[in-house]
């Protein structure tokens, strides 16, 4: 699989700009196409359920939104003017409620979503969601204020012998590969699985056929959670991305998501790669 299409989701947050960069660097590492979506929320349901009530504050809402919409569109194409890369810029107004929807239907043909996490936890547990779930595109979720020029070149790979995680490597083939090195950890393996006596090894070969050269440890699980231990044991290895799977299930069609899924969403300190 190769990632063709990377898609940034701008708003009007202070990490704009370091998420745009952090974009760039992953569309230029891949040869890739960068499509950027130029967010911006106007009014809710709600005001627009009282606009027959009283339309003008509604329509000044959406003009202001538009505004807004393009003042990012037009900083992203400032930003983008010089560079060296293929790229897009779009602008888009949402409702609030209708936000999930947009960045649906404007992801969906993308191979990577690049995103800094939101300064709530659930803003980014929404559009993980969105993007993971329903649209199917995996995330490349960064810390809050972090920098990232271009992706690490030394990645820590979570398996532990799931579909969910394999597909998640898979996707994130053509980041792995031009990686220096990769690290696959298991925690807490089962010990009667049936490759007990090589736990990972099967894996390993898999990666070595594309190619990857990796080193596989198997660790326990420290600090009350398998998140904890994967962000300290990356750390520990001077790793600077995460390759995970993401967990959850669909429930009155809201993903639910996993344990560790929903802690390193919130609190991982590295980049986490994740693919549903």
């Amino acid at each position: 699989m190769s990632i063709q299409t990377v898609t940034t989701i701008l708003t009007e947050s202070d990490q704009a700009a370091s998420q745009l960069q952090a974009a760039i660097g992953t569309a230029r590492a891949l040869d890739a196409h960068l499509h950027v979506l130029a967010l911006a929320t106007g009014f809710d349901q709600m005001a627009m359920m009282g606009a027959a009530l009283d339309p003008v504050p509604v329509r000044l809402g959406v003009e202001d939104s538009i505004a807004r919409a393009k003042a990012l569109g037009d900083q992203a194409n400032a930003r983008l003017k010089d560079e060296d890369i293929r790229w897009n810029v779009e602008t888009v107004v949402g409702t609030g409620a209708s936000d999930a929807t947009e960045i649906i239907r404007h992801t969906r043909f993308s191979d990577l979503v690049v995103q800094h996490r939101s300064e709530t936890h659930g803003g980014t547990s929404h559009l993980a969601e969105a993007v993971l779930f329903d649209a199917g595109v995996p995330l490349l979720l960064l810390p809050q204020d972090m920098q990232m020029a271009a992706p690490p070149d030394k990645i820590l790979v979570s398996w532990d012998e799931s579909p969910t995680a394999l597909r998640a490597v898979r996707q994130a083939l053509p980041l792995l590969a031009k990686a220096s090195y990769v690290h696959v950890v298991m925690v807490d393996p089962p010990k009667d699985a049936p490759d007990r006596s090589d736990p990972g090894g099967a894996f390993a070969q898999y990666l070595s056929r594309q190619g990857i050269k990796c080193e596989l440890s198997v660790c326990n699980q420290i600090g009350g959670s398998i998140a904890s231990t994967l962000d300290r044991r990356a750390t520990e290895l001077d790793c600077g991305m995460i390759v995970m799977g993401a967990y959850g299930h669909s429930r009155l069609r809201q993903a639910i998501f996993g344990g560790t899924t929903r802690s390193i969403l919130s609190d991982a300190t590295l980049p986490v790669f994740m693919a549903h």
